[in-house]
């Protein structure tokens, strides 16, 4: 009798956690995660790029540590984004991502100009931001001589009254007839664009130019 009563009793106790089991809800709810910081950063090029990471929490398995992904290469201009991932228990999978922009502080230079050099004809040329130094921009051409497409001018800043720094430049065999020029000079930034005073040395013989760059809308 004392037998039989045990054997109920287990077979009652198979039954109950049988039907706690099967009322119990599978885990499909994937881990929150939560950025440290802003979910859009940006950062000057050839900059540092600190790493926030992120926090994750699921709601079976408490506070997860995300694994991190992707690399941000400061000393080129681009968009780049990080990943976050958590995993829970069950499988279920959380993500985020940061979006890091690494700009040229000189990215808003870029653009069409009217240039005009005294005592020659105006022309226009095309500003570019370098991808990969700060605070440089360069000149589709300079001086209006075909050919001259390697000219960087270094910019202070971009706020009014600014120094511009043309350094010491070698153009070879540019203008009509072709001749190695040498250019080095500064300027400022003015409301509409900017202006430099620069030598222009050519075998030998060293000439002062004024030169002002208008942007074009």
């Amino acid at each position: 009798m004392k037998k039989k009563l045990i054997n109920l009793f287990r077979v009652a106790l198979i039954a109950m956690v049988s039907i706690v089991t099967g009322c119990k809800k599978p885990d499909t709810e994937a881990p929150v995660i939560s950025l440290n910081g802003a979910a859009s950063l940006t950062i000057s090029l050839q900059g540092t790029y600190t790493e926030l990471n992120a926090t994750a929490a699921d709601n079976k398995d408490g506070a997860l540590t995300p694994t991190v992904s992707g690399t941000v290469n400061v000393n080129h201009t681009g968009t780049y984004t990080i990943t976050y991932r958590a995993v829970d228990a069950a499988g279920n999978i959380g993500t985020a991502a940061r979006t890091v922009i690494v700009v040229n502080d000189a990215a808003s230079m870029a653009g069409t100009y009217k240039c005009t050099i005294t005592g020659f004809p105006f022309y226009f040329d095309t500003i570019t931001a370098s991808a990969d130094t700060n605070k440089r921009i360069c000149f589709g051409k300079f001086g209006n001589y075909a050919g001259n497409t390697h000219i960087f001018v270094h910019v202070a800043n971009t706020a009014l009254d600014s120094i511009v720094t043309l350094k010491n430049v070698l153009a070879i065999q540019v203008g009509n007839p072709p001749a190695d020029r040498t250019f080095y000079g500064t300027g400022s930034i003015s409301a509409t664009g900017f202006s430099l005073t620069y030598h222009e040395l050519k075998n030998a013989t060293d000439s002062i130019r004024v030169e002002t760059f208008v942007k074009q809308q």
